[in-house]
């Protein structure tokens, strides 16, 4: 059967007619979004999950339409189908730290709870930085080849002082988080935001919320990081112990395992300036991230100590 056919079958709705084949379509009830999924556990999680962060946030989020029968997706020949509202209006960040604070910090709580009974993520890959660094081609440009050598004892640095922190934090639990990437998913209504999560794996690790607050960074700068870790310490114990492993997180240096990957896939001189702006400009975005969250977790304690 046609989806759009089965759609009006299960959703009850009319006038349909695809913007995008298979991906949008319009319907008498606004542009709707179809995601078809492969793995069913994985679609169950979503739907779980996006309940749990919408209920206890009040923040919208692009929750799975519900057939005329009341359930969040239905099957067809190209796997399991769910429905969603496609929302185009971006949401701002100027001075909205507040609304952001109480998504993030809802998230982060949630996936803190179900670190003891969820079992359907995927598996970070550990960081072998000597593995890493012996990757570096001789044929690369002999001055981009100086920057990474260098680069690799401050890299070592850091992934030192990442399992000493993790050393001290054991055995405290991480959350299950799926990505928090491209910010440009974050869409308004009626000036409310309304978050689009994807489809992507959970992880347990706090890596996708690094990502998130590095583009944060970089587009906002460094006071309005500050309020939204602020807001989100409201809603998530972020100061102290799991702002500690946060850290560690943040001080692990993967955008030195990216750059060399690239380079390695790269052979043009043109190809290679490119990929190593972006690894300047991550490095650096990496470093003034993890001085600001450094200061910021150890902000209390100099005051109790100044009083």
């Amino acid at each position: 059967m046609d989806i759009l056919r089965q759609i009006r079958v299960e959703y009850g709705l009319s006038e349909l007619k695809w913007i995008k084949q298979d991906e949008t379509f319009h319907s008498e009830y606004g542009t709707k979004r179809v995601r078809f999924w492969k793995d069913k556990q994985l679609l169950l999680w979503h739907v779980k999950w996006r309940d749990e962060i919408s209920q206890q946030s009040g923040v919208l989020l692009d929750r799975m339409i519900r057939t005329e029968d009341g359930n969040p997706f239905f099957y067809c020949e190209k796997g399991w189908v769910s429905l969603h509202d496609e929302i185009e209006e971006p949401f701002p960040f100027n001075r909205t730290e507040k609304d952001w604070g109480r998504l993030i910090g809802t998230i982060l709580a949630v996936g803190l709870k179900q670190s003891d009974d969820c079992h359907r993520f995927k598996k970070t890959e550990s960081l072998s930085l000597k593995a890493v660094h012996g990757g570096i081609k001789d044929e690369i440009d002999p001055m981009a080849k100086l920057v990474l050598e260098r680069s690799y004892f401050e890299a070592k640095s850091r992934v030192r002082k990442a399992h000493h922190l993790r050393d001290r934090m054991h055995p405290i639990k991480l959350p299950i988080l799926t990505s928090l990437s491209k910010l440009a998913n974050a869409k308004q209504v009626f000036f409310h935001l309304f978050w689009v999560c994807g489809a992507d794996e959970p992880v347990r690790s706090y890596q996708p919320f690094r990502v998130f607050l590095e583009e944060w960074y970089e587009l906002n700068g460094e006071d309005s990081t500050v309020k939204l870790l602020n807001e989100i310490n409201c809603y998530f114990a972020l100061k102290g112990d799991h702002g500690k492993l946060f850290l560690s997180e943040c001080l692990l240096p993967y955008e030195y395992e990216d750059v060399i990957n690239e380079l390695f896939s790269s052979n043009k001189k043109n190809d290679m300036d490119i990929v190593m702006d972006k690894f300047f400009k991550r490095w650096e975005i990496s470093r003034s991230l993890v001085l600001l969250l450094s200061n910021w977790l150890e902000e209390d304690h100099k005051k109790a100590v100044a009083k």
